[in-house]
């Protein structure tokens, strides 16, 4: 007989409203095919009180509650999942500042009106120490004149507000705040995705950006760092889990026939999914505590939680069949969204250099 796989994030700490999950679910395939802008998603959690939950450092224990939205929406829709994902950390990152800007801008980030753009993975390949950030920054008065790449953010529309790294002809290195809108901000293409698609996604150049210092969110680089990844890794963990909640349950509903040979992976990966989510609830809960979790049990948790997504999605495909060939089956889109979570900054590649570097 086979057990539920109870995703503990998701289950005992937030519920999404049944409204809400049947119109995400109600879009994913639309989404899917460009149809539409993902962040549509925001301002519905906005109105639910489901999208600042725990900012930062999992205040009010929040963290937990925050982790099990992303990974119902995953469960259902990676595109609106990410979408989140991306605009729930820019929170992190103002809430976490809290200059006069920062604060500024926060009412119309949780309200879901203005969507979040993270530009941070230059940042945190710099702090891991297998990466440097590409964007400059040059005095001019009392701010700054950035140039620069960010190879790849999300939630790329003209009223979003973009949260990135960049580093003084000094090497001082700072995070910064300012309107996508900006002049000198250049967006490119949306990129063709397999997945994703309408998470207005591409790549920035900034050209003769100028900033004030009130866009300086931190000078503090290293510190302001440490103090958000665990918030980044713990839901991006849960939106590995949601997914891989769904590929199981899909899996499992097709151990008739001939694929009940499958039934032995099948149990096997929803009992590799229960222990990522038991690590992830005790994870989300230990952030901002007394002894919050190290940097080798965040990278580990990450990399569990990817391994199981890709392995989920795998097996829902193989036990789907030829109907799951279809690009058209939620079998091939969540296969496509899989696809995705070994490249998602951090990528497998640097999650596997950084644990090793831990052990060194």
């Amino acid at each position: 007989m086979s057990t539920p796989v109870q995703d503990a994030a998701t289950r005992s700490d937030y519920l999404l409203s049944q409204s809400i999950g049947d119109e995400v679910a109600a879009r994913a395939d639309a989404l899917d095919r460009d149809g539409g802008q993902a962040r549509a998603v925001l301002e519905l959690l906005a109105a639910d009180g489901a999208l600042d939950l725990g900012a930062p450092h999992n205040a009010d224990g929040g963290l937990g509650a925050m982790a099990g939205v992303i990974s119902e929406l995953s469960s259902r829709c990676m595109s609106s999942a990410f979408t989140t994902w991306a605009h729930r950390m820019t929170i992190e990152y103002l809430a976490a500042a809290g200059t006069p800007y920062a604060e500024l801008m926060l009412p119309r980030l949780r309200s879901g009106e203005m969507p979040g753009i993270t530009g941070m993975a230059a940042s945190f390949r710099e702090l891991a120490g297998c990466g440097s950030l590409e964007i400059t920054a040059t005095p001019d008065g009392d701010g700054y004149v950035l140039n620069g790449p960010i190879r790849w953010a999300s939630n790329l529309y003209e009223d979003a507000l973009l949260v990135t790294g960049v580093r003084t002809e000094q090497g001082e290195r700072l995070a910064v705040a300012l309107p996508l809108a900006t002049p000198g901000i250049t967006v490119g293409s949306p990129f063709s995705l397999l997945a994703l698609g309408s998470t207005a996604s591409s790549f920035l150049t900034l050209t003769d950006v100028r900033i004030g210092a009130e866009n300086i969110l931190t000078r503090d680089f290293e510190k302001f760092l440490t103090a958000v990844r665990p918030t980044f890794m713990v839901l991006q963990t849960a939106m590995c889990a949601g997914l891989a909640r769904t590929c199981i349950a899909q899996a499992r509903q097709s151990l008739v026939g001939v694929n009940a040979v499958f039934a032995t992976e099948v149990e096997s990966m929803a009992g590799k999914l229960a222990l990522v989510s038991s690590a992830a609830t005790k994870t989300a809960h230990s952030v901002g505590g007394l002894v919050p979790p190290t940097r080798a049990e965040l990278l580990a948790l990450r990399l569990a939680g990817a391994e199981v997504a890709s392995g989920a999605a795998a097996l829902e495909a193989r036990t789907a069949g030829g109907k799951g060939y279809a690009s058209s089956s939620g079998a091939s889109r969540r296969f496509r969204e899989a696809a995705f979570i070994p490249v998602q900054s951090p990528s497998e590649a640097q999650l596997r250099w950084e644990l090793a570097s831990c052990g060194q």
